[in-house]
């Protein structure tokens, strides 16, 4: 009894260690993201919404499993990663490949179950994540530019797997995700710069110790997401854009006011308002539309 106790408790535990590879906060956001893009397109079929949910998730826990396979060597350097799973050798390489390639292969039965298009946007997405954006994050600004392009594709996957046309709610929901993800990237990257230093990954766009520049480029990259949604003015309604702009123009006055904390704490706020702002858009365009 006792030793079919351990193995079941053994069980569980390396299943929780393969769930923290899929890196579930990560995933959650984009499923969530994915999921708002096919409501704003009109999504009201219970097997559909399943499918979504599963495909996406375990297409961004395969993603996720990949990064962590290629960054190993430099996660170990770093405080905020070398306790994940491969760094810290709970799991091998080989036990990770195979998770990731099983998830991989669930994630596209999934989403065919869709339509086989919205398994080929699955895949460009991966492929952008895992094959261009994680060996590029030691090469500079490049990453984050590239790494925009399969953050933005979530929403456009779950939009366009219930209206397979390029509209120009589509448009938006590209438009804004992708800029939104250039201040995204940023305070992420000045809130880690210690840990990217040591590993020698290059996120900011100028060099860590240019604090001052650095929060310079955060606030313009914020302050593109309210200017950006006044040339959407001729392709959507009035109601949609003037709520893209007062959700950009509120971004920005907040941020700005958190310049008045310390930096760290500031940078905090700013990251949690990111997120506010998008969830916000997202509910603004599925009760607008």
């Amino acid at each position: 009894m006792t030793a079919l106790i351990n193995l079941s408790l053994g069980f569980l535990h390396k299943i929780g260690l393969y769930f923290q590879l899929t890196k579930p906060k990560l995933s959650i956001v984009v499923v969530f993201s994915a999921v708002m893009g096919a409501l704003i397109a009109g999504l009201s079929d219970i097997w559909h919404l399943t499918w979504l949910v599963l495909g996406g998730y375990a297409l961004t826990g395969s993603a996720n499993a990949a990064n962590q396979i290629w960054e190993r060597d430099t996660d170990a350097l770093m405080d905020r990663t070398r306790h994940r799973p491969i760094p810290s050798g709970v799991l091998s390489v080989g036990e990770s490949i195979a998770f990731t390639v099983f998830l991989l292969g669930i994630s596209l039965f999934f989403l065919l179950r869709l339509r086989w298009d919205v398994m080929v946007l699955g895949i460009v997405a991966w492929l952008l994540y895992v094959c261009a954006y994680t060996p590029l994050k030691r090469y500079g600004l490049i990453a984050v530019v590239v790494g925009a392009f399969p953050g933005a594709l979530p929403p456009v996957i779950g939009y366009w797997s219930i209206h397979n046309e390029i509209t120009p709610v589509l448009i938006a929901l590209f438009v804004l995700q992708f800029a939104w993800q250039f201040p995204h990237f940023w305070v992420i990257a000045w809130l880690a710069r210690a840990d990217y230093e040591k590993a020698r990954l290059w996120m900011l766009p100028f060099p860590p110790q240019r604090l001052q520049q650095n929060a310079w480029a955060i606030g313009i990259g914020i302050m593109l997401l309210p200017a950006l949604s006044l040339f959407l003015i001729p392709l959507l309604p009035w109601k949609v854009w003037l709520w893209a702009f007062l959700l950009g123009i509120g971004l920005m006055g907040f941020s700005i006011h958190q310049l008045t904390l310390s930096p760290a704490r500031a940078m905090r706020y700013i990251l949690l308002s990111l997120t506010g702002y998008l969830t916000l858009l997202y509910m603004g365009l599925w009760l607008l539309l």
